[in-house]
């Protein structure tokens, strides 16, 4: 019988934002290092529990060692797709309610990324009663 190889793995989470009740734009937000992941992946919460926050997220990324961010429009949202379908890229996320939504990067993009960043925007005018999170999760 042969066995399977054994290949190390490193996970890493980072809140990119924690708990946010503002709108945090990309010029502000903290960017995080992902050069030579394997995988990447973004996850949303809306963790309020009394008078939700409606917001809406976007990603930018940077090729070139965290200098220049701009736009990534090929996040693939975590929907239900069949096996004919394509799988559903967006440029954004929006939360409504209290949950979590989890977006991945397309893989054919995650070897030239170098950094990424989040920007979260409050879409309700609401007094802050919500609180964001944005946790990005990356493995080498």
């Amino acid at each position: 019988m042969s066995q399977i190889p054994y290949t190390p793995c490193v996970v890493e989470h980072v809140k990119l934002h924690d708990e946010i009740e503002a709108t945090v734009l990309a010029a502000a937000a903290k960017s995080q290092l992902v050069a030579g992941a394997k995988s990447i992946s973004v996850m949303l919460t809306e963790g309020g529990t009394v008078n939700n926050r409606s917001g809406a997220m976007v990603i930018y990324v940077s090729t070139d060692g965290g200098t220049t961010f701009v736009l990534y429009n090929a996040l693939i949202d975590n929907l239900a797709n069949t096996n004919s379908q394509t799988l559903t890229r967006v440029a954004s996320k929006t939360r409504n309610s209290a949950g979590s939504d989890v977006l991945f990067f397309d893989p054919a993009t995650v070897g030239a990324i170098t950094h990424v960043k989040a920007q979260v925007t409050l879409t309700d005018g609401a007094a802050p009663t919500g609180d964001f999170t944005v946790v990005l999760t990356a493995s080498y």
